[in-house]
């Protein structure tokens, strides 16, 4: 009775404390602290399934789903039987997997055994990330959104953030690449003028996407680009990760912002959900979530299937892996960066 999980997480022989979770947004670490929760999945299988069917049936759950509480403990992540139910997490012996988007930890695919009255403790060791970003020269117009005045991340300018080797090199890629592709030009029916052109500053960035503020002709640029057939519109976007960005306005405005989500055609393609302000809004600046997806959910049933994976496991948008696609082809004269190991960058 009363057995628990204790699942802890280290880095470099040191403890990464969980500072907050929830599981409607993620996890949060008090060291390389991220700009929002990141996702986190857990799959915990029983070798012997008819373990859970009491639980089951004692909550009268009908269908598969198994809950558990948690809770923050010791600077890790407690998993105990659901409403303080002393028997609702059985001993014995499970198949854990564990994912945190954009980390990577040793053993993340185990078998445990929970000791009978008794709390188990899994503790988890990051592989370190050695790849690093190693700047080139970079385009007037990325170079413009850089160095405005607002563009602050983390609280640093972004020109000195995006220099610096204390982000994740993860971050300042998925910046990057989505500045890369915002400056592509759109050389079909008059729509030469690259996106960028109406990026003012960017003030979020994070392992795959960025918040940034635009001019208002955003919104009549992307439906120039819909009417040319060469974006999507999608309207509400699906995806909740997309209420963040209106979270925040509400909390900073106590207005309500509508969103409206754009897709790019093709495969790893730009989305941008702008957030238009209500009527009569006196800062007529536009807000937008921008990332880069893998697959078109809009464009082909191929796209469908990748970008779905993409929402149930974020950390295959990779933005280091990514960088050898975009430099390829249209983005390749804009993707102004290179991938290089730490030692590399120390020299």
């Amino acid at each position: 009775m009363n057995e628990s999980l204790l699942l802890r997480f280290e880095s470099g022989g040191r403890q990464m404390n969980v500072s907050s979770f929830r599981a409607d947004e993620g996890i949060v670490f008090d060291s390389g602290r991220d700009a929002s929760p990141l996702n986190l999945a857990i799959g915990m299988q029983p070798v012997f399934p008819q373990l859970l069917v009491p639980v089951q049936q004692r909550h009268d759950w009908r269908r598969k789903e198994f809950e558990l509480d948690v809770a923050i403990d010791a600077g890790g992540l407690r998993f105990s039987g659901f409403h303080g139910d002393p028997e609702g997490l059985p001993a014995g012996v499970y198949d854990i997997t564990v994912q945190v988007e954009s980390y990577e930890f040793r053993d993340a695919e185990q078998r445990i055994i929970l000791g009978r009255n008794a709390q188990t403790v899994l503790t988890l060791q990051e592989e370190p990330d050695r790849r690093r970003v190693q700047l080139k020269a970079l385009d007037p117009l990325v170079a413009a959104v850089i160095n405005n005045a607002k563009s602050v991340v983390d609280g640093w300018p972004l020109n000195q953030w995006i220099a610096s080797p204390a982000p994740r090199a993860a971050r300042q890629a998925c910046l990057l690449n989505i500045l890369a592709k915002l400056s592509v030009p759109s050389d079909q029916a008059g729509l030469g003028e690259p996106l960028i052109d109406a990026i003012e500053y960017i003030y979020l960035a994070d392992v795959d996407r960025v918040y940034a503020t635009a001019k208002p002709e955003l919104a009549d640029r992307l439906e120039r680009l819909v009417s040319a057939g060469l974006w999507a519109k999608e309207g509400h976007p699906a995806a909740s990760i997309h209420q963040r960005l209106l979270d925040g306005l509400a909390a900073s405005t106590g207005q309500h912002f509508t969103p409206i989500s754009y897709r790019q055609g093709g495969r790893n393609c730009l989305q941008i959900v702008i957030a238009l302000p209500p009527s009569g809004f006196a800062d007529r600046m536009v807000y937008a979530d921008i990332d880069i997806d893998l697959g078109n959910p809009l464009w082909d049933l191929e796209g469908l299937i990748i970008h779905t994976g993409e929402l149930l496991d974020p950390a295959k948008t990779d933005h280091l892996v990514l960088h050898d696609k975009l430099n390829r082809g249209e983005t390749k004269a804009f993707l102004r960066y290179d991938i290089v190991s730490e030692r590399e960058a120390r020299a």
